[in-house]
C-alpha cells in the first residue's frame, strides 16, 4: 500500500510518501502555501501522477464533518474532492495536533528534548501543547486523541493576572488563549509592553522583557491546563514557537517552579515536559492513523 501524508500550516505544507506503515526514507518535501491557490493544487504538485491508495491530511484547523478550512488561511476543502484527485484512494483528515499525539508512541528518543524532568505515569494520558502560527492541544491516550480547538478558550484567571501586572489595562486586548500564545500573539505582547515591530523569532532572541512576560504567562497556562487535562504522561510542546520559546535557559525553571505541588498524592508535580523537535511527527501521526483504518 503506498499512501500519501500531508501537514498543513497555515505557512507551510510538508508531504510525504508513506509505505508498509512508515515514511519513505527522502521523501518529505516541503511547499510555501503563498504559491498554489488550494490544497489540491499542492497535492497534484507532490503526487506527479503517481498511483497512491491513501491520503491522510493534518490541518491546522478544526475538522468539521464533511468538510474542513484552515483558521490561519483561506483554504477549504473535503475528503471527497481530494479523492477525486487521487483518483478514488482513501482518504482522512485530521486536526495537525492530534496527528502529534497519535505519533507519541512512535517518536526516536532523539525526536523530543527534556524541558522539566518528571516521571511519566505508566499507561497516562500525554497533552500536546502546539505553539505557532496558531494555538492548539490534543490529548492522546493510548490510540485514542481528543480533539480540542484551545486556542478560542478565554483566558484563564492566572494569565491574565500576568498581563496586568505587566500592562496594565492594556491587558484587555488580548481575550483568548491564541491571543497571546501565538506569533502574531508574541508580536501583539511585544508591542503593548512599548516595544517595536519585529518578527517573532527575533524578540524570542533579544527582548528579555518581552520573553519574561510571555514565558511566566505560559507558565501559568501549562499550570491550569495541568488541571484540565491530567497529563500523567508528558506534556510534549510542538510548533515552531514552542521550540524557540522552551529553547531559552530560564523556560524550563520557570515552567518547573509553576507545577503543582503537594496536590493528588504529588503525582501532578511529577508530570515531566519536553519539546518535539521532530519536524516530521505530524507526518507519522498521519501514518499511524491510515494503518488503524
Amino acid at each position: 500500500m503506498r499512501w500519501v501524508v500531508a501537514d498543513v500550516g497555515g505557512t507551510n505544507t510538508r508531504m510525504a510518501f508513506a509505505q508498509d506503515g512508515k515514511l519513505v526514507t527522502g521523501s518529505v518535501q516541503w511547499f510555501l502555501n503563498d504559491d498554489y491557490p488550494t490544497f489540491a493544487d499542492v497535492l497534484v504538485d507532490f503526487v506527479q501522477d503517481a498511483p497512491v491508495d491513501g491520503l491522510c491530511v493534518a490541518i491546522a484547523g478544526p475538522v468539521m464533518p464533511g468538510h474542513v478550512r484552515l483558521t490561519n488561511r483561506d483554504w477549504s476543502f473535503d475528503a471527497d474532492q481530494l479523492s477525486m484527485v487521487l483518483g478514488g484512494a482513501k482518504v482522512r483528515i485530521i486536526n495537525d495536533l492530534a496527528a502529534v499525539g497519535h505519533a507519541l508512541p512512535y517518536l526516536a528518543p532523539d525526536a523530543v528534548v527534556p524541558v522539566v524532568p518528571g516521571r511519566a505515569a505508566p499507561g497516562g494520558q500525554s497533552l500536546v501543547v502546539g505553539i505557532g502560527t496558531g494555538f492548539n492541544v490534543s490529548l492522546a491516550h493510548g490510540n485514542g486523541v481528543m480533539l480540542a480547538e484551545e486556542g478560542h478558550t478565554g483566558l484563564s484567571i492566572g494569565v491574565w493576572r500576568v498581563l496586568q501586572d505587566h500592562l496594565g489595562e492594556k491587558a484587555a486586548a488580548f481575550e483568548t488563549v491564541e491571543q497571546v500564545f501565538s506569533g502574531s500573539g508574541l508580536r501583539a505582547l511585544h508591542l503593548a509592553l512599548g516595544g517595536v515591530e519585529m518578527p517573532s523569532q527575533q524578540i524570542v532572541r533579544d527582548a528579555r522583557l518581552t520573553m519574561g512576560v510571555f514565558v511566566t504567562a505560559l507558565a501559568a497556562l501549562v499550570r491550569d491546563m495541568t488541571f484540565q487535562f491530567m497529563p500523567l504522561g508528558g506534556i510534549y510542546f510542538n510548533g515552531g514557537l514552542a521550540r524557540a520559546v522552551v529553547g531559552l535557559p530560564e523556560t524550563g525553571e520557570i515552567l518547573a517552579a509553576a507545577r503543582v505541588q503537594d496536590m493528588f498524592e504529588g503525582t501532578l508535580s511529577d508530570i515531566p515536559m519536553c519539546v518535539v523537535v521532530d519536524d516530521a511527527a505530524a507526518l507519522a501521526g498521519c501514518v499511524a492513523c491510515l494503518e488503524r483504518t
